[in-house]
């Protein structure tokens, strides 16, 4: 103790401030910041929906059949609850279950919020406001197909800050409106102003309104959304545990999946030329113009493999067609986000781990509800699922 004294009086007596943040730091450590908030997600994780149950899930044939194996399970509060019987009945099969999972993860995000340390939780909601872009993204995308608000709010995840009343608005808003509507709430305001920094207020202003008639405009305004989620994210994500390094690895990975995918996609509908690619491009990742200069001139998946393999090393290059790529790729990353849970037992890398872990479950689920919805088979839904 006197040598503590000692060397927060060598600070300086008219250094308070310096002299508590040197003692705060000495008893700073991971345990005591990130101990409880750790055990509780380990607890939670221990629940978590396993392989066996995903089997028995997919030979169900009956939605009832799969909502009774669920409501065995911790979603039966929320299957039971009334915040999803005000908006459908057990007879509505595959909206019932994919607003269930969607309200189940909603809570546990708010649960796991509640007790995430002050150091971490930046962090957590950062990450969350991916649910706000991609929310932004369905919300326009259906309606430029003229799908109603009753028919859009079962594939939207409300885990981040935009709320309920505040997508029901948007997506009602006349498509002039749009942009206005976006710009109302506190997100969109942030979401627009990162936006911005690529095009001016009124040129984004008309993507919105074009986007809603125009399919090629819709996917450029979609890129220039998740740009500024990436960008929100890069600038502002810190903390004080050194494991928030592997997070933005992870960010990085996932740019660097959109950036493949998009290319791809666009090469697939005849463009070749890389400056109209360039557009499309999120900064970020580790990809470079190498690599997109690569995928426009692969003539088959076997090269195009090759070409990714620095970022997303896939175990097999017999790939038929653009979404069975996709799907292969978007398993590696989901994989690699699951083992960000067990980088540390006691840091915010198990926090945000579990959130991955708990999002890959409602994806699994929203992934058999949808099968089933399309008659798919239990062998062609598997390869789809992701295992933790």
């Amino acid at each position: 103790m006197d040598d503590l004294l000692a060397n927060v009086k060598d600070i300086g007596s008219n250094t308070t401030t310096a002299a508590v943040a040197f003692v705060k730091g000495l008893f700073h450590n991971r345990q005591i910041t990130y101990g409880y908030a750790s055990t509780r997600v380990r607890a939670r994780k221990a629940l978590i929906l396993q392989k066996n149950f995903y089997e028995d899930l997919l030979n169900q044939r009956t939605f009832a059949g799969m909502i009774a194996m669920l409501e065995r399970t911790y979603y039966k509060k929320v299957l039971t609850s009334g915040l999803l019987l005000d908006y459908y009945s057990h007879e509505a099969g595959s909206e019932f279950l994919e607003m269930a999972a969607e309200i189940h993860y909603k809570d546990v995000v708010n649960k796991v919020r509640s007790f995430t340390p002050k150091d971490g939780l930046p962090v957590v909601n950062m990450l969350m406001r991916k649910w706000d872009i991609l929310n932004l993204r369905m919300i326009i995308s259906s309606r430029r197909t003229g799908k109603t608000w009753e028919q859009i709010y079962p594939y939207l995840v409300s885990a981040g800050e935009l709320t309920v009343s505040e997508m029901k608005k948007i997506a009602e808003s006349d498509p002039e409106k749009l942009y206005v509507s976006i710009k109302g709430t506190h997100v969109g305001r942030e979401i627009l102003a990162q936006s911005s920094k690529r095009l001016k207020g009124t040129e984004l202003e008309q993507l919105f309104i074009k986007a809603i008639k125009s399919a090629e405009v819709l996917s450029q305004l979609q890129v220039i959304l998740d740009a500024s989620y990436y960008n929100y994210l890069q600038s502002g994500i810190t903390s004080s545990d050194k494991d928030v390094e592997w997070i933005r690895k992870t960010i990085s990975k996932e740019i660097d999946l959109r950036n493949i995918i998009n290319t791809l996609r666009l090469k697939h509908s005849g463009i070749t030329d890389q400056d109209k690619i360039a557009p499309h491009i999120i900064h970020g990742g580790k990809a470079g113009a190498n690599c997109f200069e690569g995928l426009l001139k692969a003539k088959d998946y076997k090269e195009i493999v090759q070409v990714i393999k620095p970022m997303f090393k896939l175990e097999r290059d017999d790939f038929k067609s653009l979404s069975e790529l996709e799907v292969a790729l978007q398993q590696k990353l989901a994989k690699e986000r699951v083992r960000v849970f067990y980088r540390n037992p006691v840091s915010i890398a198990t926090i945000v781990g579990f959130l991955f872990i708990k999002e890959e479950e409602m994806n699994n689920l929203r992934k058999i509800v949808r099968g089933k919805d399309y008659n798919l088979t239990p062998e062609e839904i598997r390869p789809m699922l992701v295992y933790y």
